[in-house]
């Protein structure tokens, strides 16, 4: 399913990812986990790839899954990926915006924010937002998003040693 993401820019849409999307969203986690090595401390296993569980992924280009990918696009061309996914969290359940990636060539476009604004409306109750701690430009940019951005709310979620996280759009489930 193609959906256009914003009106004023019709160069940018975004697709759920199905079966025949996973080895892209590979290749894109691939690049994802390279530029998170700078906060997130991984390193590349013997064969040269990070950890990527290959039926991981396949988890999330299935058109019924409760986990889904969405693949980002400018132009027609792959740009990027959000991961969502339905995780326990404080004796409940909480839809986590768990990843969102935007290739280098197209950042600064507003893509990560077009995407945001068609993702997280479409489902209902609270989201998880969590930011590496030592993103420091990722924790910038959302500061920055949530002014911008239409929710509900925000508000801190509960102290983790490894992420900054946000609950957005309702309280913490319990």
């Amino acid at each position: 399913m193609t959906v256009p993401l914003q009106p004023a820019d019709s160069r940018f849409a975004v697709e759920r990812a199905t079966r025949e999307d996973q080895a892209l969203l590979f290749r894109m986690l691939q690049f994802y986990y390279f530029e998170a090595t700078q906060w997130s401390g991984e390193d590349l296993l013997v064969d040269g790839l990070f950890e990527c569980d290959p039926a991981g992924v396949a988890s999330y280009c299935e058109p019924d899954g409760v986990d889904a990918a969405w693949l980002l696009k400018v132009d027609g061309q792959a740009a990027g990926f959000v991961l969502v996914e339905l995780i326990p969290f404080e004796g409940g359940q909480i839809r986590e915006l768990a990843d969102l990636f935007v290739m280098p060539k197209y950042r600064r476009l507003g893509l990560a924010e077009a995407a945001t604004r068609k993702i997280v409306p479409g489902h209902e109750g609270p989201w998880l937002l969590s930011v590496f701690r030592k993103d420091e430009r990722a924790l910038r940019y959302w500061q920055g998003a949530f002014a911008r951005l239409p929710f509900r709310s925000v508000q801190p979620g509960p102290h983790h040693e490894l992420f900054h996280q946000f609950i957005i759009n309702g309280d913490v489930p319990g």
